[in-house]
C-alpha cells in the first residue's frame, strides 16, 4: 500500500537539478568574462554569491540526510541485525511528513531503526541511522511498515497487509544472544521472528496461529474463515505476503457481507 498525499521525488527532479547547475555555471562564467573584459577582477562577494548558489544546489536535503554514522559494534558476531536480506533495498520513506523515494534502505530488526546508504558529492556513499522520531513510515521491496502502538512494546514498525479497516501487522525482531565455545565472539544474532496482530477497526489483537486467529471475528463468521483456511491448506508460519492479502481479504469481504445483513434485518 503506497503513502498517499507526497509527491514522489523523481528523474525529472534530477535533471533539473543537473540543468540548473548548468546554467548557474554558466552565468558565473559570463559574468566573471564580463568583468575580464572590462579589466577588472571578480570581487569577493561575487565569488562567494556563486559558491553559495552552487552548494545549495549541490547538498543533499539535510531533511533527509539527517542521522548518526552507522558502525557495526560487532561485527564478529555471527549472522546480522538486519531484516533478510543483508542488503540495502530501493524504497520509499516518509520524513517530517515529506515522501522520499527512490532511497536505499535497510531495516534492523534486532535495534528496531532505519538506515539509509546515500551518495557522497566526493565519491562513494555513507550509511547513516535515521532518526525515529521523525519516520511515519518506509517501504522495501513492496513491503509496508508503519508505526503501530504494541502492547507493553509501545510505538513500533509493523509491516502491514490489507485495509483501512481490517489489516495484518507484522512486528519482526532478532535478538543479540551469547555465543559459547566460541573463541572469536561472545554473541550472536538470532533468526528473524515475527509477532502477529489483527488490526481490525482500530483495534489491535495479538494471535499466534489459526484458532487464535479465527477468535479475532464475530462466531458467525469464523466457519466461512475456517473453511477458507482449510481449502487453502494455509499454514500462517509458511505463507507468502500475497497469501496473506488474500486472506485478509477475504475476511472482510465477509466482514462487509454480515454488515450488510445486519442492516437488511434491522
Amino acid at each position: 500500500m503506497a503513502v498517499k498525499g507526497f509527491p514522489p521525488c523523481n528523474e525529472y527532479k534530477r535533471s533539473a537539478t543537473v540543468v540548473r547547475c548548468i546554467n548557474l555555471l554558466f552565468a558565473g562564467l559570463l559574468m566573471l568574462s564580463g568583468n575580464v573584459i572590462r579589466g577588472q577582477e571578480a570581487d569577493a562577494d561575487t565569488l562567494y554569491m556563486l559558491a553559495r548558489h552552487f552548494n545549495d544546489v549541490l547538498q543533499p536535503d539535510q531533511h533527509l540526510i539527517h542521522g548518526t554514522r552507522y558502525y557495526n559494534l560487532y561485527p564478529n558476531a555471527p549472522g546480522h541485525p538486519f531484516m533478510e536480506p543483508d542488503e540495502f533495498r530501493t524504497g520509499s520513506i516518509v520524513i517530517n511528513d515529506k515522501q522520499y523515494k527512490p532511497v536505499s534502505l535497510k531495516y534492523d530488526i534486532c535495534n528496531q531503526r532505519v538506515l539509509m546508504r546515500y551518495p557522497l558529492n566526493i565519491g562513494g556513499t555513507s550509511d547513516i541511522v535515521l532518526i525515529n522520531d521523525a519516520i511515519s513510515g518506509f517501504e522495501m521491496d513492496g513491503k509496508v511498515f508503519c508505526k503501530y502502538p504494541l502492547p507493553k512494546k509501545g510505538y513500533q514498525y509493523c509491516q502491514e497487509i490489507g485495509t483501512e479497516s481490517l489489516k495484518c501487522l507484522f512486528y519482526w525482531h532478532k535478538e543479540l544472544v551469547p555465543l559459547n565455545n566460541s573463541l572469536e565472539s561472545y554473541n550472536q544474532y538470532t533468526d528473524q521472528k515475527r509477532d502477529y496482530y489483527l488490526y481490525r477497526n482500530t483495534k489491535l489483537v495479538p494471535f499466534k496461529g489459526k484458532k487464535s486467529f479465527l477468535h479475532c471475528f464475530p462466531v458467525t463468521m469464523q466457519h466461512a474463515i475456517r473453511d477458507y483456511i482449510k481449502d487453502n491448506r494455509i499454514v500462517f508460519r509458511y505463507l507468502s505476503d500475497t497469501g496473506w492479502k488474500n486472506l485478509i481479504q477475504f475476511c472482510g469481504d465477509r466482514m462487509d457481507g454480515n454488515q450488510t445483513e445486519l442492516q437488511e434485518k434491522q
